[in-house]
Order: C-alpha cells, then sequence, then structure tokens
C-alpha cells in the first residue's frame, strides 16, 4: 500500500446526499485520505453510509463550534504530504485525477492555487474569483502574483503542503463567518513557492437565493470578526498590498451589528481603529476607495 499523499478535509452538516457526490468526485487510490467531520448534524442526516476509504468522526453539541471547528479536528487527523479542503455540496472535477499525477512527487511547491467555478442550485455555471487572478498571474501582469496570494483565501481554493500548516501553527478560526480568512492568507504568506492549475478543478455551490453564512449574518459573532479584520489589515500592511479594507465597511449598514445601538457601533469602531493604530480619515478613505472599486 502507497504512503498517504493526499488529505482531504470535509466538514458536513445535514447534507448527507451531496456529501456522497462530492465524495465520489474524489477518485478511489491508495495514495488519498478522505477525512469527514460531521458537525453534529440532525439525526435522520448523519452520513452512515459512505465509501469504505471515508474516515468519519461525529461531533455533538458539545464539541460543535461550525466549519472552523471541523477543519481544525480534520487536519489533526491527516497523514497526508498535502491537504485539501472541499465543503460537503461542492465536487470536484475530472481535472483533479491529472493534479493529483503532477503534485504526487514534486518536491519543490508548497502551494497550488485552483481554479474553481461558481454553479447555483438551477445549475448556471460562472467562472469563480480565482479564474481571473489565475490568469493575471500567468500573464505576468503588474501585481498578479500578490493578488493572486492576497485576493483569494478560500480553502478549497487551494492546496497546501501538510508542513507549512504544521510549521507555521495555521490553524482555522472557530467562528460562524470568516473562520478560513486568515488560514487562507497566512498559507499564502508563508510559502514561498506557489504554483497554479488553469484547469477548472473545483465546482463551488452558491445558491442564487444566498449562502447559510449571508442567511445567519445577525448570529455571527461581531467582535471575532472585527479581529480577523484586524489580523487582515496588519497582514497586507505588513506585505504592502492593496487594497486594505476598512473597518467602517464592516460596521456601517451591516447585518452584522443588528441589535446594537448607534453608540456600541462607534465605540466599537473608535475601539477597533485605536488597537490598529489606524487613522479614522485613512480608514474612512479605504472604505471609499474599496467601494469605487468593486
Amino acid at each position: 500500500m502507497k504512503d498517504v499523499v493526499y488529505s482531504f478535509i470535509i466538514p458536513h452538516k445535514n447534507t448527507p446526499e451531496l456529501l456522497c457526490r462530492c465524495i465520489d468526485s474524489i477518485p478511489i487510490r491508495d495514495d488519498i485520505q478522505i477525512i469527514v467531520v460531521d458537525d453534529n448534524s440532525d439525526t435522520d442526516k448523519t452520513p452512515n453510509k459512505l465509501r469504505d476509504d471515508v474516515e468519519l468522526t461525529l461531533l455533538d453539541a458539545s464539541q460543535s463550534k461550525g466549519a472552523g471547528r471541523a477543519r481544525n479536528i480534520g487536519m489533526t487527523k491527516a497523514r497526508g504530504e498535502w491537504l485539501l479542503f472541499a465543503d460537503a455540496d461542492d465536487y470536484y472535477t475530472e481535472a483533479l485525477m491529472f493534479l493529483l499525477d503532477k503534485y504526487a512527487d514534486d518536491g519543490t511547491t508548497e502551494l497550488v492555487f485552483l481554479n474553481a467555478c461558481i454553479f447555483d442550485e438551477n445549475n448556471t455555471i460562472k467562472p469563480f474569483l480565482a479564474d481571473r487572478l489565475i490568469s493575471n498571474y500567468l500573464l505576468g501582469k503588474r501585481n498578479g502574483e500578490q493578488d493572486l496570494r492576497y485576493g483569494i483565501w478560500t480553502p478549497w481554493s487551494r492546496m497546501v503542503k501538510r508542513s507549512i500548516v504544521e510549521e507555521n501553527n495555521i490553524v482555522f478560526d472557530e467562528l460562524p463567518a470568516c473562520n478560513d480568512k486568515m488560514f487562507g492568507l497566512l498559507c499564502s504568506y508563508y510559502s514561498r513557492n506557489i504554483s497554479v492549475e488553469k484547469e477548472t478543478v473545483y465546482m463551488y455551490y452558491r445558491p442564487s437565493f444566498g449562502s447559510q453564512t449571508d442567511n445567519n449574518r445577525n448570529l455571527t459573532s461581531l467582535d471575532g470578526l472585527l479581529d480577523v479584520r484586524r489580523k487582515t489589515i496588519c497582514l497586507y500592511k505588513k506585505v504592502g498590498y492593496k487594497p486594505i479594507p476598512s473597518y467602517f465597511s464592516l460596521l456601517y449598514k451591516s447585518q452584522y451589528t443588528k441589535g446594537l445601538t448607534l453608540k456600541e457601533i462607534v465605540a466599537k469602531y473608535i475601539n477597533c481603529l485605536h488597537k490598529s493604530k489606524v487613522n479614522i480619515l485613512v480608514d474612512l478613505w479605504r472604505y471609499c476607495q474599496n467601494k469605487l472599486n468593486r
């Protein structure tokens, strides 16, 4: 039996049929490890008929803390040289097989950016942001590599050497939203040698009526999101990446601030500026720039 080269980590909650589709899109190979972490699914939606090569971990209510926690637990079980992440309602294309053969013996590359497409419940398909960023990088456009490294952070849009993650203690934030942002950005930051795959490897499900994260923004920890934004701003400053996000964009007319008084929102805003040593005029200017660039 071959040593494990690729560890696929899939968090799951309440979509067992879609999970099976995702798993079935991963080849059956001796060098592949598939780790599914079920995040306290409802009793009738707990996966119990998965492929024999799947390692399933079930979390109860006391252990459940969203996809970030599930992925962190999955990483502790990973044995592969490479880590890949999938969402249970997504799936891989046939290009995955070529990708796995290509990097099985690669001793130089530390991070590979994967191209992806978005599809919805009507099977309307369109390119994901990675397509443009990968194209610009391959064309050698100005700031092409920096935009690729820091303009995208979804875990399924990349595969990363496990050594990079472990040596730099990179983990997912255990938050209801944005739990993957710093993980992706730090993988980009610490990986010296990168590569890209132009062919579409991943199909990302984005329903037209909004994702679960979008529909539950008012339940999200605002303090946690603001801390992620603080860490993002600090990293972007460190590497000289523009545009740097603003705090105002997260607090102004945002569902994340639902239930807070204007006084409470202003207090949080001023505290964030103070912690990051950001001038209020600079933050508002960044907000205006980001709005104009959309």
